[in-house]
């Protein structure tokens, strides 16, 4: 009678963990939490006076939060830091750092793995003229941007994206991107 009892119990805990998995995989939100992590790519800054774009390497950090809902819509809030390489001879301007601070909208599709996002804030450069580093000068503007991100984990993905900046006095920056997120 033991053993049969026995038996029963662990049936029915196989049975009931069995029939619980399939809605614990529905319940995914690989795109819900607080998260960082870094990105890398490709700068194109143009400042007011500049005859024509500087390409350079960016590299940087992302940390932010998001809510994923039901439906799959997610919404949240990142901030960046990171340097953009500017570096112009002919201005005897380089770029220090910026930072930036977005809102985010997107959705999820296919498998919920899959993330299409567009996201809109505010960018802030320091730049500093070279040989006086003491003479540094920051610049703002709006930044807007989007992409496509892939949840690799259920707390790491991968993001492709771009950004565009305009600082409203006749500079302007463009941003193509590639990051690796983790989700804490």
């Amino acid at each position: 009678m033991k053993s049969t009892i026995l038996i029963l119990a662990a049936l029915g805990t196989t049975l009931g963990t069995a029939l619980t998995i399939p809605a614990a995989a529905q319940d995914r939100t690989p795109f819900s939490g607080i998260y960082g992590g870094i990105e890398a790519g490709v700068d194109w800054t143009k400042l007011d006076g500049d005859l024509k774009r500087d390409r350079s390497l960016y590299y940087g950090g992302i940390l932010g939060y998001r809510q994923q809902m039901d439906g799959g819509l997610v919404f949240g809030a990142e901030g960046t830091f990171g340097d953009s390489g500017y570096n112009n001879n002919a201005l005897g301007l380089k770029a220090e750092y910026e930072w930036s601070t977005s809102l985010i909208l997107g959705k999820t599709f296919g498998d919920g793995n899959n993330l299409l996002f567009g996201k809109a804030g505010y960018a802030r450069a320091t730049f500093n003229p070279v040989g006086t580093p003491n003479d540094s000068f920051g610049d703002g503007g709006w930044r807007f941007g989007g992409g496509y991100e892939r949840a690799l984990t259920e707390n790491v993905s991968f993001r492709l994206g771009g950004d565009y900046t305009t600082y409203g006095n006749g500079s302007e920056q463009w941003q193509a991107k590639g990051g690796l997120l983790l989700k804490f």
